[in-house]
């Protein structure tokens, strides 16, 4: 870890959808060994009059770790400068269903998260608050930028003690066949240096639906976190209202989401 307290850094969105949130930012802080600091999305003219923020917390911070709200300074400059003043090593966020439906239903969130210089990790109204993630799913495919979700992977098996489940596809194709054995490859040389276990599950799907496929395996043995990547060149819907396959999942699926952009200079947690 670094010098400075590493943070996990809660977006409130919606006050009635908090719980699992703050639930899974004392966790995480808990793994990592971080503090808390939360930040409020919204007016605080629509606070409920029976709302206290310290009961929620003091429901789920089992491990009295230490925490603090905070304000998000110019939105411009949101969320990095304040991952950087604070070391934030995850933001975690719920979604209110209300906030995901409909094609063009905007959430100024997304545009936060597709900026972030950290993983977002992301749940919906019906994700279960009882993963322990100990059992994290990687979608494998020929894209370059997927070595970074092993690199994210791998601090939950070295911190958590997670299995990491790789779910890779069958191609025919010779050159996506090199890519993909070179992103295993490389995982391999990395988690092997470290004491924790990871599985090769081979599938009989395409890279296009690995995905889902690896969705219908989380489903079949009960793992914990998805690690999804964002598109490199996010379009303007997607900035705006939200990519359309995580913002079905949320509504639908029971697992939470590790939201990763591919970018060129991430803050990572620790070497």
């Amino acid at each position: 870890m670094s010098k400075k307290t590493p943070h996990i850094l809660v977006l409130i969105q919606d006050y009635k959808h908090l719980a699992g949130a703050i639930k899974y930012a004392f966790k995480l802080a808990h793994i990592f060994k971080a503090e808390v600091a939360i930040a409020n999305m919204l007016s605080t003219n629509n606070k409920p009059i029976d709302f206290n923020l310290d009961q929620l917390i003091k429901q789920f911070n089992t491990n009295s770790i230490a925490y603090k709200e905070i304000e998000l300074g110019r939105i411009e400059n949101e969320p990095n400068n304040t991952i950087k003043l604070l070391d934030v090593v995850f933001i975690v966020s719920e979604f209110p269903s209300k906030n995901l439906s409909g094609l063009f239903k905007r959430n100024p969130i997304f545009k936060l998260l597709y900026k972030a210089k950290v993983p977002s990790f992301i749940i919906g109204e019906h994700t279960s608050l009882d993963c322990d993630l100990k059992n994290i799913i990687v979608p494998v495919d020929y894209k370059k930028e997927t070595k970074e979700k092993m690199i994210w992977a791998s601090y939950f098996g070295r911190f958590n003690q997670a299995v990491i489940h790789l779910i890779v596809p069958k191609e025919k194709s010779e050159s996506i066949l090199r890519k993909i054995k070179a992103t295993l490859l490389f995982t391999k040389k990395m988690y092997e240096q470290f004491s924790f276990d990871y599985k090769i599950v081979k599938t009989s799907s395409k890279s296009e639906a690995i995905k889902e496929e690896s969705y219908l395996f989380s489903e079949k043995y009960k793992s914990d976190l998805i690690l999804l990547l964002s598109h490199g060149n996010n379009s303007w819907y997607s900035n705006y209202f939200g990519p359309r396959e995580i913002k079905k999942y949320l509504v639908k699926k029971k697992n939470p989401i590790l939201f990763i952009n591919p970018l060129k200079d991430y803050y990572l947690p620790c070497s």
